[in-house]
């Protein structure tokens, strides 16, 4: 019982300090308009150590891995979960913020696939790219078992992924990054966002427009491209890989929710 009230406490506490962190945040403002919020159906509140909901929707964006630059549409990147708060002595909040992911296997990570402009020859073909077999799109998975992380607090966000490269000739396997070498891209707030209540009772809040810059990170070079990975070394010439720190990078606008995580139980048990 101890822990529990500690955990709601927690989830709370971390609400109001992330909308008191938020400078740019204003007090009754208006329903959200054009909100890519889905609700909270993600969040893992079956896991009683989940305090808080969190997600964060990318609204736009622009990613450079080496040679390639792709942007990034409204609603193709999604990170959304829960926030457990484990007591810490030696955190000077006295506690750790946990990310919990969902229990659909996704891990947290929701991605569309992201079309690569000049598909996997660098120029836009005729005949829609050669029927297709000049297109490729990139799509972000999660990283073996690792996890996100989400400081509600900062609202900065890490993610150890990998980059699915698709294309007709490349098969299903073809990355940049792996289970064990992933692509670490963390997320630092470069402009704080607005806060907005989200309509609906005890429906949370949300940070509108935060803009997000990743910290420099390193791209290893493809594998798994085409029959016994062949076609690595075409991928690895189309992107520029493995790519240093200095080559990529990744600016983001996104929407953070959070909420209380039995606010969201009462609402599913009301």
């Amino acid at each position: 019982m101890q822990n529990r009230y500690r955990a709601a406490m927690i989830g709370g506490f971390a609400i109001a300090a992330a909308a008191a962190l938020t400078s740019a945040a204003t007090a009754g403002a208006d329903a959200l308009p054009d909100s890519p919020f889905g609700g909270w159906g993600d969040c893992p509140i079956s896991n009683p150590d989940t305090s808080t909901c969190v997600g964060v929707t990318v609204k736009g964006g622009t990613m450079q891995i080496g040679k390639l630059s792709v942007d990034v549409p409204n609603d193709s990147l999604r990170v959304a979960g829960g926030l457990a708060f484990p007591e810490e002595p030696n955190n000077p909040n006295g506690f750790d913020q946990v990310f919990v992911p969902p229990t659909d296997g996704s891990g947290g990570i929701y991605s569309k696939p992201i079309s690569i402009p000049g598909g996997a020859l660098g120029i836009d073909l005729p005949f829609n790219n050669l029927f297709g077999l000049n297109a490729a799109t990139a799509t972000v998975e999660l990283a073996g078992n690792n996890n996100p992380s989400l400081d509600v607090f900062e609202q900065s966000v890490k993610m150890p992924v990998k980059l699915r490269i698709a294309n007709p000739l490349l098969g299903n396997k073809c990355y940049l990054g792996s289970d064990t070498t992933p692509v670490q891209m963390n997320l630092d707030v470069s402009k704080a966002g607005t806060l907005q209540a989200i309509p609906g009772a005890n429906m949370g809040a949300s940070f509108r427009n935060v803009e997000h810059a990743a910290e420099p990170f390193a791209v290893p070079a493809a594998s798994g491209c085409g029959p016994f990975g062949v076609l690595n070394p075409i991928v690895n010439w189309r992107a520029g890989t493995p790519s240093l720190e200095a080559k990529n990078s990744l600016i983001t606008t996104s929407d953070v929710f959070t909420n209380d995580a039995d606010a969201v139980r009462g609402m599913q048990n009301p």
